[in-house]
């Protein structure tokens, strides 16, 4: 049978698998309170690469799912952020008398959990997002214990700030042109 006469069974399924699959994202972006916003590519992937690994899951699993990507980053993005803060400044980040970064799920704030550093605040699984927000409670941190600036740069001589560049977390300083630049990218660690 010629292809043109087929009934078009592959192209329908493949059509209400991707319609399964918008109507699912969208339930589930409901489910976590970010419907509607602009989500970053990464966070799109990891939904889409759920979805065929496990098809619709329910909201609850889904929620468990976001909370403990969103878990898991922090922590990953804790040990590089404090690495790169204890060999630049000297003073430890870490250690018994430290207790800085709390990871909550409370039913109260919503379906999903929020990673807490200092007062900086994270609720998405999305990596830049998760590293600016443990950078800038890391920074706190240092800056509340110790009294110290970190981190520095180092044409400037002025503490950085946490941007974003094209989805990436990167520490900014204000110093030189108008809007600043760039000092560091790749993990918020050195130069």
């Amino acid at each position: 049978m010629d292809r043109q006469f087929s009934p078009g069974f592959h192209c329908n399924r493949e059509a209400a698998t991707m319609s399964n699959f918008a109507d699912w994202q969208d339930r589930m972006l409901r489910a976590v309170w970010r419907h509607g916003e602009q989500l970053p590519e990464g966070v799109l992937t990891w939904m889409s690469e759920l979805y065929g690994e496990l098809g619709e899951i329910p909201q609850r699993e889904f929620c468990e799912s976001w909370t403990a990507r969103t878990f898991s980053m922090a922590r990953s993005a804790f040990e590089v952020v404090v690495r790169s803060a204890e060999e630049e400044t000297g003073k430890a980040a870490t250690g018994e008398g430290f207790c800085y970064i709390d990871y909550l799920r409370d039913p109260d704030l919503g379906p999903v959990g929020v990673v807490r550093i200092k007062s900086a605040e994270v609720s998405t699984p999305d990596w830049a997002e998760v590293l600016g927000a443990v950078a800038e409670g890391v920074q706190e941190f240092m800056m509340s214990h110790y009294r110290v600036a970190w981190p520095i740069c180092s044409d400037h001589g002025r503490g950085l700030h946490v941007g974003y560049f094209y989805e990436t977390a990167v520490w900014k300083c204000t110093g030189g042109t108008a809007e600043g630049h760039v000092v560091r990218t790749s993990a918020m660690g050195k130069r």
